[in-house]
């Protein structure tokens, strides 16, 4: 074979591993499991001051709060009392290191955590142990495979669609519904680009990101884009909220029997 023709043979094994690349899963750009396996372990040396994995996280960059304890009294008091209550089973999709979890175990009867990264559920599991009816799902990304069918009374998801891709966001809202029973409440929390603190956390990362990004990233994302999202699978929206947290916004919504795919 001359030069030319292996010139020209590199060029089409290269195109075609292009074409595979983008043709795979999302997660093979965006490694969620991966950039939060590596944050857990990589933690303490971080915030060495800190007791627990999510201290780190006070509400102050999205306007919300000064400190952990203002951030947390504010999620427990506006989204996890009003709406949890003692018989209720929920499920969280992604607990970081327990943080919201240990708050939403003081309201329900039964938690289900369920997380991407082995290494935030065990942390999360060290934080709460297997006492008082708390559950473990490790998560492969795409299927929330693991939890049993209408065994759900509230999906609670906060601080996490933060990082998520939109499609990545569509792909569980199909799934949830189908695990949901009783009063199906779902709380979801995203950000918000088009807000201003959402547009300077974008214009603080966006040179980091290109053609692809990391997992612990911010997302773009948009209000408008999950009311589309939601009235598109049949959610009922409950409440909007834009004011609590100015960067995001905070969507209660009732999930429907079965999600409007197409």
């Amino acid at each position: 074979m001359n030069l030319a023709r292996q010139g020209l043979a590199s060029v089409r094994r290269a195109a075609a591993t292009t074409r595979r690349r983008r043709l795979g899963r999302s997660l093979e750009q965006v490694n969620y499991e991966s950039a939060w396996d590596e944050y857990a372990r990589n933690w303490r040396t971080h915030y060495p001051n800190a007791t627990h994995i999510g201290d780190e996280w006070n509400g102050k960059e999205a306007g919300a709060a000064k400190t952990v304890q203002e951030y947390s009294d504010m999620i427990e008091t506006r989204y996890i009392s009003p709406h949890i209550k003692g018989e209720d089973q929920v499920l969280e999709i992604g607990v970081g290191g327990g943080k919201t979890s240990a708050l939403l175990k003081k309201h329900c009867g039964e938690l289900i955590c369920a997380d991407i990264s082995a290494e935030m559920l065990k942390a999360t599991h060290e934080r709460l142990g297997d006492a008082g009816g708390v559950h473990y799902v490790k998560l492969d990304g795409i299927r929330l495979s693991g939890i049993q069918n209408w065994s759900v009374d509230v999906c609670f998801c906060f601080d996490t669609m933060v990082h998520m891709e939109p499609r990545d966001i569509f792909n569980y809202l199909t799934q949830i519904p189908v695990f949901m029973r009783g009063k199906r409440l779902c709380v979801f929390h995203h950000t918000n680009t088009l807000s201003d603190l959402g547009w300077k956390r974008f214009m603080s990362e966006w040179d980091k990101n290109l053609l692809g990004r990391s997992g612990d990233s911010f997302s773009v994302m948009t209000n408008d884009l999950m009311a589309r999202f939601l009235d598109q699978l049949g959610y009922e929206v409950v409440s909007k909220d834009i004011e609590s947290i100015p960067r995001d916004c905070v969507w209660v919504v009732r999930a429907p029997e079965r999600a409007r795919v197409r």
